[in-house]
């Protein structure tokens, strides 16, 4: 095949990655298979890089933290313009996180902080600072707000952003959007989540993976439960849910081993 090759990429933070550096698998998967990766929250910014004939796989990491799965739908003029070989779907982390019910309902005590009221804003810190004081900064007001959430969550059930049927729904009509395109769709399962950080969570998330693996079934695409080749520790920043460096190699090796890439060529791999 002429001309550059395309695979792409969606999801959250957890496919974005997280600081300044955005570690990801996606990244990972580019240095070990010599790939390019394109990343960018600006659909205007990366129009100018479609039509590029530059021979290589680029690897479109179109995932953006805080955006859930509805935001994909936007993307889809932009993809069908890549035709990529390939899409990869990691979607219902963010959107599956039990949370404080004020998040939805807005009936937040009073001795909670406006500024804290938002979804994420009170979830556990990936890391701390290296400088001194801005770590004892951090750490501080970390753990306070760690003892509000888990108070939250203690007082009334929690809720993940969206509700298992509407996620169903727009996964669902992201396949089948994506497969209009005739490309290879990977519909990815979640990956392991701190059930003592976030309570409730580990089983919203088995919830999730069940019916992901239902739609993709129904749908003929690929379903991958990555996270049952995860072997090892420390694979996870402290808040138990965002991969870290060694956790972003680790899923590069075990997608580059489910894609069948040797010297970046894809094989055709059977479902």
């Amino acid at each position: 095949m002429s001309g550059s090759r395309n695979w792409v990429f969606l999801g959250d933070s957890l496919t974005e990655g997280v600081g300044w550096q955005r570690i990801s698998h996606v990244a990972e998967l580019a240095k070990l298979i010599g790939a390019t990766e394109i990343r960018s929250r600006d659909k205007h910014a990366l129009k100018g890089q479609v039509n590029s004939r530059t021979p290589g796989l680029r690897l479109w990491n179109l995932a953006c933290e805080g955006k859930t799965i509805e935001s994909d739908l936007e993307w889809l003029p932009l993809i069908g313009a890549l035709r990529p070989e390939l899409v990869v779907i990691f979607r219902g982390s963010l959107e599956s996180i039990i949370r404080p019910a004020m998040v939805s309902d807005a009936s937040w005590p009073w001795w909670v902080p406006p500024s804290w009221r938002n979804y994420s804003a009170m979830d556990p810190r990936c890391y701390f600072s290296t400088t001194w004081w801005r770590k004892a900064k951090q750490t501080s007001v970390d753990a306070l707000k760690q003892r509000m959430r888990l108070k939250l969550l203690r007082a009334r059930p929690g809720r993940p952003l969206i509700d298992l049927n509407t996620f169903a729904a727009y996964q669902t009509k992201l396949i089948k959007q994506l497969q209009d395109f005739g490309t290879r769709v990977i519909v990815l399962g979640l990956l392991p989540v701190d059930e003592d950080r976030f309570p409730g969570s580990a089983e919203q998330f088995k919830s999730v993976n069940a019916r992901l693996q239902q739609i993709a079934a129904a749908e003929g695409v690929e379903f991958f439960d990555w996270a049952s080749q995860l072997n090892g520790d420390a694979l996870f920043y402290r808040d138990g849910f965002h991969p870290n460096k060694a956790g972003a190699i680790a899923l590069a090796k075990i997608l580059h081993e489910r894609l069948g890439v040797v010297l970046g060529t894809v094989s055709t791999t059977s479902r």
